[in-house]
């Protein structure tokens, strides 16, 4: 079946707060989480801000991001969904809207559908503003989700997840030859440097020849045979 988003969800479909945050560090304050925290289609903890527990009270009462809800950013890098793997508690900004699937929806399921260019195409239809752009509640609400069974959503999910890790081994596979390739260089040429790139013919005229030829008053460092260090 096609279905829009919101009836897939528990909840209305929201964002975060509109105010601005007061921050604080770490040891004193609650996760707080904006659309740059998920352009890797995770949430990437390392560069979090943290609010105060004051501020994290009245903004939980509103939404409390719990573990399967996914996290749509809806400003800046737009179009881009996180999925909450674990039960820490944390707070997010306006820039992030809350999607939470029904018990009979794959969280994994509507995560993938929402990250693919079938919706992205829908998303970027609809955005708005010059310089930065905007992804409204409202034009959330409109994007079409293909809605199979539940048990053809967790094959879906477990084929996608099995193309993801052959995926990935390319990638690194490719991360690794690039590597192999930079070193080769380096041990090629050092390799020539050292006179062992190519076999030696003794019948070769001596590098000390070739460099008199050259500038007959430069000093001879080295011969054919060992090079030694000035």
């Amino acid at each position: 079946m096609w279905t829009t988003l919101p009836e897939l969800c528990t909840i209305p479909i929201t964002d975060g707060t509109h105010k601005t945050p007061t921050y604080t560090d770490k040891e004193h304050g609650v996760p707080f989480i904006s659309s740059k925290d998920v352009t890797s289609q995770r949430i990437n903890w390392n560069n979090i801000k943290y609010i105060t527990r004051e501020l994290h009270e009245e903004l939980h009462k509103r939404i409390a991001p719990q573990k399967n809800d996914i996290l749509l950013a809806k400003n800046g890098t737009t179009g881009v969904a996180a999925i909450v793997e674990d039960t820490r508690v944390f707070d997010i900004y306006v820039t992030l809207a809350v999607i939470r699937p029904s018990q009979n929806i794959c969280p994994q399921y509507l995560y993938q559908v929402i990250n693919s260019n079938f919706c992205k195409e829908q998303f970027n239809s609809r955005l708005t503003g010059i310089g930065l752009p905007n992804l409204h509640l409202v034009d959330i609400k409109k994007t079409m989700i293909p809605l199979p069974p539940i048990s053809e959503q967790k094959r879906i999910v477990t084929e996608i997840e099995r193309w993801f890790v052959w995926i990935e081994q390319i990638r690194q596979s490719k991360t690794d030859l690039q590597d192999v390739i930079k070193q080769t260089k380096s041990k090629i040429l050092d390799l020539a440097i050292h006179g062992k790139l190519v076999p030696q013919d003794p019948s070769d005229e001596p590098a000390s020849e070739l460099l008199k030829h050259i500038n007959p008053k430069a000093e001879i460092t080295c011969d054919n045979a060992q090079y030694r260090k000035i």
